[in-house]
């Protein structure tokens, strides 16, 4: 199975983002995919593809997070992330609390390797995808979508959040996508 760890946007947000995917969709048809409804994220660590055997291992590391502290973080406006000149995916990125983050993977990071000494886990910068764009998609392609998601208002964007979880998520690929299943959840501290 395909596992990675993450923690979920709020409902308000998560609606939120799919409103302005939609909207976007709407205004340049044709050119982006969603992500899975209710399924925005901030991924902390993929693992990566393990056997049944190893679930237990995985849960283990999941726990180590349980005794972080829950904390705020802030969302920039979204933006069109390139993989060399093709863009790839339309994400905001985390602009305050991405040192709590980077704390949050760090500790995933070193109970996963504990546990998988052979995973090759990489740090990526904290931001949540909104969507994705269909393949083989071209500069020119992304002005429209960028002129979009220029006038996007402010006032209608998410701006905060609140990292109150962890979750491990089980990820199938589909013909129509990738489908998440949260397997379990580790809680972290409030107050």
């Amino acid at each position: 199975m395909r596992l990675f760890y993450a923690s979920f946007l709020d409902s308000a947000n998560m609606l939120a983002y799919e409103s302005l995917v939609t909207e976007i969709s709407t205004a340049v048809p044709g050119v982006i995919r969603p992500i899975p409804a209710r399924s925005h994220h901030l991924t902390m660590a993929f693992l990566g593809e393990i056997g049944d055997e190893d679930l237990d291992q995985s849960l283990q590391a999941l726990e180590s997070t349980a005794s972080s502290q829950a904390f705020d973080f802030f969302l920039t406006r979204p933006r069109i992330l390139y993989a060399r000149r093709s863009p790839r995916l339309i994400c905001s990125d985390v602009e305050e609390g991405a040192e709590g983050i980077s704390s949050l993977q760090a500790l995933l990071r070193e109970s996963i390797l504990r546990r998988f000494p052979k995973s090759q886990i990489r740090a990526q910068s904290p931001h949540i995808t909104l969507a994705r764009f269909k393949r083989n998609a071209r500069p020119r392609t992304a002005q429209p979508v960028s002129d979009a998601l220029s006038g996007l208002a402010a006032s209608t964007l998410p701006k905060s959040d609140r990292l109150t979880s962890v979750h491990l998520v089980k990820s199938t690929l589909t013909s129509s996508g990738p489908v998440y299943e949260s397997l379990a959840e580790a809680h972290l501290r409030t107050g």
